[in-house]
């Protein structure tokens, strides 16, 4: 039996080869221990995770709704707007300039040309001077025939009637002289309105053509609801509708039921004051 001098029965450990150039080896680092400058990046990036996590988590969740919602603001403002006119371009010759057709603008809303003042109002004038415009006979009138701009266009400003639209249907409760507070409306008798007076265009009325046209005639309370002569007669003696100016009281229930287009019976707005029952 041979033995090689020096050398144990195991298996020598491999030795790592030496350099090439003679430079010495650098030392082998110990079983389990990690070099000191990568135990330290992996120790603050495990830190930063652990700090960066649930911030990261607060922020989505805060972000997430105000993403969502800008992003419906474009949809939001369609909806609420509706689709706009475009100038359009009228396409001409090649070569030519293109002109810009801009959209027609609206036409606002027509002012009446003509409106009479609540029943009871003072004379022209001095009415404007005491009303307080507080739209009080507005909101008291039944038939919500009296108006009342905010803007000061219509009527100035100040509450008004457009017999053609909505006339004063004579309410028994003479409720808008009663609600007024300034005194711009005198509380008057029903027969004693005084608001305008009816005018008759002959040649308008459907009686000139032939027809037996009473509408005007049927609808006027004077003389049948109150008031002992008729304000509206046709004459015996030509056919046409006549107007008692004395007994008229301007409340334009005719003219908003006349069928002719414009009407043929218009009122006339007062000009002067009225006999009041309670001053």
């Amino acid at each position: 039996m041979f033995y090689t001098l020096g050398m144990s029965e195991t298996s020598p450990e491999k030795q790592p080869p030496a350099p090439a150039n003679g430079a010495p080896a650098a030392p082998a680092a110990a079983p389990g221990k990690e070099q000191p400058a990568s135990g330290r990046r992996r120790f603050f990036a495990q830190a930063l995770r652990e700090v960066i996590t649930p911030v990261a988590g607060l922020l989505e969740k805060r972000i997430t709704p105000v993403i969502s919602a800008i992003e419906q603001i474009p949809a939001e403002v369609e909806r609420m707007t509706g689709p706009l006119d475009q100038p359009q371009l009228s396409a001409g010759p090649p070569g030519a300039p293109r002109s810009i057709h801009l959209p027609a603008a609206r036409a606002p809303k027509a002012l009446p040309e003509r409106y009479l003042r609540p029943p009871g109002g003072m004379e022209p004038g001095r009415f404007e001077q005491v009303c307080s415009t507080c739209g009080s006979c507005a909101a008291a009138c039944p038939a919500g025939a009296i108006q009342l701009d905010r803007n000061g266009l219509a009527g100035d400003g100040f509450p008004y009637i457009v017999a053609r639209d909505q006339p004063c249907v004579v309410c028994e409760s003479l409720a808008c002289m009663k609600s007024c507070p300034s005194g711009a409306l005198k509380l008057v008798d029903r027969a004693l309105l005084g608001m305008g007076t009816a005018k008759v265009d002959a040649l308008m009325c459907l009686r000139n053509s032939g027809e037996n046209c009473t509408l005007c005639l049927d609808v006027c309370p004077v003389g049948k609801d109150f008031g002992e002569q008729p304000a509206l007669i046709v004459s015996a003696e030509t056919g046409r509708v006549r107007v008692r100016k004395n007994i008229c009281i301007g409340c334009g229930l005719c003219e908003s039921r006349c069928p002719t287009e414009p009407a043929a019976i218009t009122i006339v707005p007062a000009t002067g004051d009225h006999e009041v029952i309670v001053a």
